[in-house]
């Protein structure tokens, strides 16, 4: 009797998101008025408002980092 050896599969792993999706959802969080992850620390990215343009950007109350 002979053993037959299976060839091996490849495991099927998600793919990582890029710097481009996780800037583009932290934006489109953000310019909707949301709270998003930050890209840097994964902290409370904060929608930062102006009187007549609405929001211009995001600031994180963790690390400080701003989007714009």
């Amino acid at each position: 009797m002979s053993a037959t050896l299976a060839a091996p599969r490849p495991h099927l792993r998600a793919a990582a998101p890029t710097l481009t999706d996780v800037l583009v959802e932290a934006w489109n969080d953000v310019s909707a008025g949301a709270r998003a992850a930050c890209p840097v620390c994964s902290g409370s990215l904060q929608p930062r408002w102006t009187a007549g343009a609405g929001v211009i950007g995001g600031r994180c109350e963790d690390c400080g980092t701003t989007l714009e």
